[in-house]
């Protein structure tokens, strides 16, 4: 035990002595202090504040106490009142000062006084320590509030002077995830790996990272070696599981589900990650058998729904119709329902009806993916083009990967015939891609095009989007 250590247990058993006895104490203004910091750090922020409040009737013009004020007023996230108090402590030289009012200016939102004062401070000429402390602590700060541009710049200049600081590999890791930047997330938690290879937090993490990224084959092989540091987490089992069956490997994916449901037999989430793998590998008689247990488990909620969507998927839309008039109230409001309308207008043709309920899932469920490649779909039905495109680049947006999104948008922006949003979706496109492209509205064979540089199926592309455009003012 250090000897700082000892000297603050000391120091806390003298006041809690004093206390019980009901002495008057005397303690220097570092004592005062160093007693609020620690108290602060157990989670008792009453009795910090209640130590510097007495530290300051003993010793007002302690600057000391006065920061340690501010850094409780910051800790109960009062920011006004924490500046406010500022006004009578500043002290523009001292680092931890500085960190505490600009972590006061970004969860206040005034982002440009901060960004100011950051500049300010990184204009002035700090020693190396302070310097490092500085631009650390700030990118951590940048990070809290969501600003991963400017954070992850000063934590990358951190890590260019100090390689060793787990901390800041770890918030890198997590700014890099939240920017979507799964490649560099990746780089960032293997370092955490490289240091501590017996993790089981770093490979649940690496495992995640990799699914994210869609290296599902990868993610597999993260969360085994977590499972093998510890076998009695269901948690990483379902994450496998449902990596297995993002990777095609539905069967083993069902497996490994049923093996999760016999570990945690009230887990209601497993139950719904067995309905979709059992409805993708059409085994119905078990999926009627996975919704009895369902029920006969949970209770009734939901389960109409559920079996009404199995005689959809067995092509029953007479039955299906039937159990959708029988859902509760209660639970026809809800995305389930508003899929469910939607599937049977859309079979019985009723195309403006399924729309309608498609548009009620997305405001159930903003930002819904399949909700918005429905919605997609419907419009396409309907000549709606314009809508479809919408629908599709909002669907893009939000996954640039989604599967046929960005084929079906060029077909959509072929048919509506107008050059510039053509010509922007084409961008998009690798050679390869727009060979293919070609070949399926000249009919042809992608091959067909080997020869062809870009610049050449460009062409080839607009002069067939034009005489589309030609055929369809003729015609009509």
């Amino acid at each position: 035990m250090e000897d700082s250590e000892l000297d603050i247990r000391s120091l806390v058993e003298k006041y809690e002595q004093a206390r019980v006895l009901g002495k008057a104490m005397y303690f220097d203004a570092d004592e005062f202090a160093s007693l609020a910091d620690y108290y602060n750090s157990e989670g008792d922020s009453e009795e910090a504040e209640r130590l510097i409040d007495e530290g300051l009737k003993m010793h007002p013009g302690s600057h000391e106490l006065m920061l340690m004020k501010v850094k409780v007023l910051v800790f109960l996230e009062m920011y006004e009142e924490a500046l406010e108090y500022m006004q009578w402590v500043s002290d523009d030289e001292d680092v931890d000062f500085l960190l505490l009012k600009i972590e006061s200016l970004l969860y206040l939102g005034h982002d440009d006084e901060a960004n100011d004062l950051i500049n300010n401070i990184l204009g002035r000429n700090l020693t190396p320590s302070d310097y490092y402390y500085f631009i650390t602590e700030v990118g951590y700060l940048l990070n809290d509030v969501d600003q991963f541009d400017r954070g992850i710049q000063l934590l990358e200049e951190s890590m260019s002077i100090n390689q060793t600081n787990i901390d800041t590999i770890v918030d890198l890791a997590y700014a890099y995830e939240m920017k979507g930047d799964y490649e560099k997330a990746i780089v960032y938690n293997n370092r955490l790996l490289d240091i501590d290879p017996y993790s089981f937090e770093g490979w649940v993490n690496m495992g995640k990272l990799f699914s994210m990224n869609e290296q599902h084959d990868k993610a597999i092989d993260a969360f085994d070696f977590a499972i093998t540091i510890n076998e009695d987490d269901v948690s990483v089992l379902k994450m496998k599981a449902l990596s297995l069956f993002l990777n095609d490997n539905v069967d083993e994916s069902i497996a490994l589900f049923e093996e999760c449901l016999q570990r945690s037999p009230d887990d209601e989430a497993v139950y719904d990650s067995l309905f979709e793998s059992y409805a993708t590998m059409e085994r119905y008689d078990e999926l009627v058998d996975l919704i009895d247990r369902k029920e006969a488990l949970f209770g009734s909620k939901g389960i109409v729904i559920k079996r009404a969507f199995v005689c959809v998927y067995t092509g029953d839309y007479k039955k299906a119709n039937e159990l959708f008039n029988q859902v509760p109230e209660e639970e026809r409001e809800t995305l389930d329902y508003f899929m469910l309308e939607a599937e049977l207008a859309f079979h019985h043709k009723d195309y403006p009806r399924a729309e309608g309920a498609y548009i009620k899932a997305a405001l159930v469920s903003e930002g819904n993916e399949d909700v918005l490649d429905r919605l997609a779909n419907i419009s396409v039905v309907q000549g709606k083009f314009e809508q479809a495109a919408q629908y599709l680049e909002e669907l893009l947006e939000l996954e640039p990967n989604y599967p046929t999104a960005k084929s079906r948008l060029a077909f959509i922006r072929f048919e509506i015939g107008s050059k510039e949003p053509f010509d922007e979706i084409m961008n998009q496109f690798s050679d390869k891609e727009l060979r293919s492209l070609l070949g399926l509205i000249m009919g042809s064979d992608a091959d067909d095009f080997s020869d062809y540089s870009r610049e050449k199926i460009l062409i080839r592309l607009n002069e067939a989007r034009e005489n589309r455009v030609l055929f369809k003012n003729i015609k009509y």
